[in-house]
């Protein structure tokens, strides 16, 4: 079970405040700090916010849980930090390689976590647009896979990625055995399939494909295959569940439309009340929606995704419980390694919404993990 710890979570406003102290190292096998970013002029590792992590001491709180004997790893990249050449220039240059490598390593041990998670989004396609990277990215991002592999080795050190869900990232970036090789483990971000740059309604993670889908590869059961098609060992694919959804505001600008199903125009969501950000909503914000402001919530017919609810104008899709443990359980009948969310300060972690403290990850914890803990009797939201 593969947890996503965010830096910037720290800056959350009342209950939507998530701390290092917030974390449940049981429900966790491996918690990933994300994230450290890539320095543009030395080509180095770096704190993302040295405030937090260094002066408030997160980097110390989160290893601290090794003691709880969960391992801990940084995650260097994430969306924001992979725009722009610098880390096709990192990959392309040997000596900038080399020198990449030298430093992160002693700098890992110095912060005392056990590895690194690579999160470039992504080689060739930077921020999925693969127009804008050389094609040698794909063999360049191998090489630095490969040489990491060998300089974390003698340390014991953990080597991991974060990797695109879309077929044509896949195929324009990764050279999948290479990469199966010297991984110990690929999470596949089987999320963000939809969201408001499609100017349409859309589920944020579809399990199965539907007949209503615009792209019949954008679901995770086409994905997950699609990997190990391509050379995945399936025990070292991690598969990525989403602890939000993606939040629309239905209608053009302009428009008076009514509908309120898939497909529907939209534009971003209004912002959560803690999160903060438009078009994208935890799952705590969403529940209390369902439990509290009357949100309706419809189910997919097929069963192929989870549910999505609306009121007025306000329209999110989302993983309920019933879905998280319909993913967990194709998890373990596919033979996969595991699970990975995104991400902890997500979940309904301060039991908002009355069901238990993180309902979703708890949920994964007993499917996978065969948790001693029984499943409260929760309504769905």
């Amino acid at each position: 079970m593969v947890c996503y710890f965010t830096n910037w979570a720290w800056y959350r406003r009342g209950l939507g405040k998530y701390r290092p102290e917030d974390i449940d190292p049981d429900l966790c096998t491996h918690i990933v700090y994300g994230f450290a970013v890539l320095d543009a002029t030395n080509l180095i590792i770096k704190p993302h916010d040295s405030w937090a992590d260094l002066d408030n001491d997160f980097y110390g709180k989160v290893t601290a849980m090794r003691q709880r004997g969960v391992k801990v790893t940084i995650a260097i990249g994430g969306w924001n930090d992979s725009l722009g050449p610098k880390y096709s220039k990192l990959v392309n240059s040997p000596s900038a390689r080399a020198r990449f490598i030298s430093h992160v390593v002693q700098w890992i041990l110095k912060y005392k976590f056990d590895g690194l998670d690579l999160d470039w989004e992504y080689p060739k396609c930077w921020q999925v647009d693969c127009s804008k990277g050389p094609a040698s990215d794909k063999q360049a991002f191998s090489a630095w896979v490969k040489e990491l592999h060998a300089a974390f080795q003698p340390h014991g050190l953990l080597l991991s990625a974060a990797v695109s869900p879309s077929y044509k990232v896949i195929e324009a970036g990764y050279e999948v055995p290479v990469l199966n090789r010297y991984f110990d483990w690929i999470a596949v971000m089987t999320y963000d399939y939809h969201g408001h740059w499609d100017k349409a309604t859309g589920h944020v993670a579809p399990m199965y494909d539907y007949a209503e889908s615009p792209n019949h590869m954008f679901n995770a059961n086409s994905t997950i295959n699609l990997w190990l098609e391509k050379g995945a060992d399936r025990k070292k694919i991690i598969m990525g569940m989403p602890l939000y959804g993606q939040a629309f505001t239905l209608g053009q600008w302009g428009s008076t439309t009514t509908g309120t199903g898939l497909n529907t125009p939209a534009r971003k969501g209004q912002a959560g009340e803690f999160t903060r950000a438009a078009g994208f909503l935890a799952y705590y914000e969403i529940c209390h929606r369902v439990k509290v402001k009357g949100y309706k919530v419809v189910q997919h017919p097929t069963g192929a995704m989870g549910p999505y609810a609306f009121k007025d104008k306000q329209w999110v899709g989302y993983d309920d419980i019933a879905m998280i443990r319909k993913k967990s359980e194709y998890v373990k009948a596919m033979g996969l390694g595991g699970a990975m969310i995104w991400a902890l300060d997500l979940d309904d972690f301060n039991n908002r919404c009355g069901c238990e403290p993180h309902p979703l990850l708890r949920t994964i914890n007993r499917v996978l993990r065969s948790s001693p803990h029984a499943a409260p009797s929760c309504p769905q939201m």
